[in-house]
């Protein structure tokens, strides 16, 4: 059998088909994709929706309390702040027991 160019450009011609096919069945596959996409839905439960709420809300509250601390250091500056030697003690064994357990 003798091979010239007029069977090789069928050949490509089938090859091109072929493509052609496989890249309109991808599109096909994408448009389904695609549409399925569109149609996908998110619903937040009340509980959900309250969670986010506090949380935006503790992120708007200021880390230190200004009030507290003005009032503190104030107490300190005239000398009437004055915290018991028991307190001091609780407090230093409670954080060393927090510590071990």
């Amino acid at each position: 059998m003798r091979i010239d160019s007029n069977m090789m450009s069928g050949m490509d011609t089938l090859e091109q088909t072929s493509r052609k096919r496989n890249v309109e069945k991808v599109s096909a596959n994408d448009k389904q994709n695609s549409a399925a996409v569109e149609s996908d839905a998110v619903s937040i439960s009340e509980k959900g929706k309250d969670v986010s709420e506090m949380t935006r809300t503790l992120k708007e509250m200021p880390d230190v309390r200004a009030d507290k601390i003005a009032d503190l250091k104030e107490r300190i500056a005239n000398g009437t702040y004055n915290v018991s030697g028991r307190d001091v003690a609780s407090k230093i064994i409670n954080t060393a027991l927090e510590d071990v357990f």
